[in-house]
């Protein structure tokens, strides 16, 4: 009796472990912010499934990462107290800001294939180059 009820305690234990829905694993990427560039300068990611940029700023000001118009939904940010700058009239549907020497993190879920550009919008970083290419392919490309 105590055998069939350990093998039906596993059992149970087995299916709960496996019944639920999880969520799909995000996409990681690292994303290192210099003065006045990104490393990589390309990024690819999938459509329709969560990504997480983890961004450490190496430089010895602040900078930020931003899209102006990108489709996404799901978009929370991990990131240090105490950041801001002024980002003029700047509106944009991506943006997190990381201090020198700080990493920050923004996951999202894109909603619209193609090719987008981010760049620094601390004034004169993104004319001083500190841009870059975001591209969302399906998940079949």
């Amino acid at each position: 009796m105590l055998r069939k009820t350990a093998v039906l305690m596993f059992i149970l234990l087995t299916l709960a472990a496996c019944g639920g829905k999880s969520a799909a694993p995000a996409t990681e990427i690292t994303l290192e912010e210099t003065d006045f560039s990104f490393s990589p300068d390309t990024i690819t990611v999938p459509l329709g499934k969560p990504v997480t940029l983890t961004i450490r700023n190496g430089g010895v000001v602040e900078h930020d990462f931003g899209v102006q118009k990108i489709g996404v939904s799901d978009v929370s940010m991990g990131h240090e107290e105490g950041m801001s700058h002024d980002m003029g009239a700047m509106d944009l549907d991506l943006h997190v800001a990381t201090q020198p020497n700080g990493v920050s993190a923004i996951t999202f879920t894109p909603t619209e294939a193609g090719e987008y550009e981010f760049f620094c919008s601390v004034p004169g970083h993104k004319e001083a180059g500190m841009m870059g290419k975001l591209t969302v392919v399906a998940a079949d490309q």
